[in-house]
């Protein structure tokens, strides 16, 4: 194509010689429309206009190509089934001078042959807390650069993923997504959704194929949302609900000072349980959980006559308490028994216990009562927590460094320093905002400030690259303790996954090039670190190393490009043909 031309331009009796210069968005040729979305196989048809006097226009295309006319300042390229992928239509007008020439941009679209969905490597039921990859494949597309795969859980939107290569002809593609198998997964449907966004010119909506959804099925240990349950008894019959969902159904036991023999059923329910703590363990095959039940017993009725306000007190260490003990009928002598605090009174029927600073562990505070007509002292003891947040919360990659590589196992640890008391904490994993796991201490029973650990297990891919973890330690002290319960938080984990080079297209492509045509021999993968690439044929002197081979002096043949980083590489080919103008 030369580079400037001469017209002439007249209104009414002036004429103006222009000098054109350069480039298609300077020849005086307008499209309608000016862009074109077809569907493979669809009718095309598009007017070339000029409002300048010329001495011929037409098109030039490889289908449906329009002769030279000199008489008239409007043509129509039209194609009544389009089925030439690599097609470029071009309108031209003559001057006096050189030829002008207006590409006409044009989409050739297909819709997927076929949208499905499975888990790659994996059959049946999924592991809590294991790491799985669903896999959508999309069958005969067109273009993969315009295609996005959106992912859904249930009804909801989970993940899109575009494409960055840029290739007309239909090809095969894949998109993965990875989970972490949760509890919430079990019996929820996820499918994949392949749309093509063409623009404003394409059909509205996007053309979209959904794959069949697939049906997860996780098993999962029990797991209690809350570890404490106060319940004050006053009369009546008491019932204890351990119930706790787990795939397969948990077991349940039961233990108690007060239990003669352990129970297995969730709920336990009497009319005869005593005051005291209740443990219950849920279990089945991949873990269990424990629950501590609270039993309060209130004034009314009590054969002791003593009443303690409030029934269970949670103290952050080093604060103050007081906690009232009441006789319900003539004392005559009241007091609290404790390492500190002490204190009796005679006659009065009522009596604080105070602390102004409480930094006693192993503090077990006693109400007692001598009555003038009981033959012995009377007691209740009061159910006391005395608790402190961590001095911190940390998580680290366990021997070993960032960044880690796809397919690899790796533990992520999270340390708990200085933290009391154990056995109400707990650990909870988040990827990002989703939590992906928790852990309890409830079978550790020491009152003083302990360091605790929580390990995690991660199999990183190429979509977990970025990834950001991080734990929380939260103290659930029941409905008497601080709310929200007290919680620190580690400082966030990224993860830098590396993996090797891959096409979306591996297979090898053919391209027919017209006689004086530019070849484009697209080699970009996606890859971390980023690839080197390397470019092989006998038709080179020597080896290239862009992503893009580009060149109109490309002759026929093979063209061999390989990715490669530290972890690996791979190789895609492409064959050149020519052809004929019009041929």
């Amino acid at each position: 194509m030369l580079q400037s031309f001469f017209g002439l331009f007249c209104i009414s009796a002036f004429c103006l010689l222009v000098s054109l210069t350069g480039t298609n968005a300077e020849c005086p040729l307008e499209f309608n429309p000016q862009r074109v979305v077809v569907r493979y196989g669809g009718s095309v048809s598009v007017d070339c206009s000029t409002n300048i006097t010329h001495k011929g226009i037409g098109w030039e295309a490889s289908e449906g190509p329009v002769p030279t006319n000199r008489d008239q300042n409007l043509i129509t390229w039209r194609v009544s089934s389009l089925r030439q992928w690599d097609i470029k239509p071009i309108c031209y007008i003559n001057y006096d001078g050189p030829q002008c020439e207006k590409n006409l941009p044009i989409t050739i679209y297909k819709t997927p042959d076929s949208v499905s969905i499975n888990t790659a490597d994996h059959t049946g039921p999924m592991i809590y807390f294991s790491t799985y990859k669903l896999q959508c494949d999309v069958v005969n597309v067109a273009p993969v650069q315009n295609l996005i795969v959106k992912w859904y859980k249930g009804e909801t939107l989970m993940h899109n993923e575009t494409f960055i290569y840029f290739i007309m002809t239909p090809v095969n593609t894949t998109s993965i997504l990875q989970i972490i198998a949760d509890r919430s997964d079990d019996g929820v449907q996820y499918r994949c959704e392949a749309e093509l966004e063409l623009g404003a010119e394409g059909p509205q909506p996007p053309p979209a194929v959904t794959s069949e959804p697939i049906q997860m099925t996780v098993v999962y240990p029990p797991q209690h949302i809350s570890l404490v349950e106060t319940i004050e008894k006053i009369d009546g019959e008491v019932s204890l609900n351990c119930t706790v969902a787990a795939n397969p159904t948990a077991t349940y036991t039961w233990h108690s000072e007060h239990l003669k023999e352990t129970r297995s059923s969730s709920v336990l329910s009497s009319s005869t349980l005593s005051p005291g703590n209740y443990t219950c363990t849920a279990k089945n095959l991949l873990g269990d959980s424990s629950k501590v039940f609270i039993i309060n017993s209130a004034v009314s009725g009590d054969s002791c006559s003593l009443g303690i306000s409030p029934l269970r007190v949670v103290v952050k260490y080093g604060d103050p308490v007081s906690v009232s003990c009441v006789a319900s009928r003539p004392v005559r002598v009241l007091g609290w028994e404790s390492v500190i605090g002490s204190s009796h009174t005679q006659h009065d029927q009522s009596i604080q216990w105070r602390v102004d600073s409480l930094t006693d562990w192993i503090e077990e505070p006693i109400c007692y009562g001598v009555f003038f007509t009981a033959p012995r002292q009377c007691e209740e003891k009061l159910n006391l927590v005395l608790y402190k947040k961590p001095d911190s919360v940390s998580i680290s990659l366990v021997n070993h460094t960032s960044p880690v590589v796809e397919g690899r196992e790796y533990q992520l640890q999270c340390e708990v320093h200085n933290v009391a008391p154990v056995q109400y904490l707990a650990l909870h994993w988040y990827r990002g905002q989703t939590e992906v796991y928790n852990h309890s201490f409830s079978e550790l029973t020491p009152a003083t400030p302990v360091q605790v650990s929580s390990t995690l297990l991660i199999v990183p891919t190429r979509g977990e690259d970025g990834a950001q973890y991080r734990c929380e330690a939260k103290l659930e002290l029941g409905a008497e303790g601080p709310q929200p319960p007290p919680t620190e938080t580690s400082e966030v984990l990224s993860i830098n996954v590396q993996y090797p080079p891959n096409f979306p297209s591996p297979g090898e492509e053919i391209l027919d090039i017209s006689d004086g045509g530019e070849a484009v021999l697209n080699c970009v993968a996606v890859g971390n670190p980023s690839p080197k690439y390397t470019w092989t044929s006998s038709n080179l002197q020597e080896v290239h190393d862009q992503q893009v081979l580009t060149a109109t002096t490309l002759g026929p043949g093979a063209y061999t490009c390989t990715a490669s980083n530290i972890l690996g590489k791979k190789s895609k080919e492409f064959i050149i043909k020519h052809k004929s103008k019009g041929v």
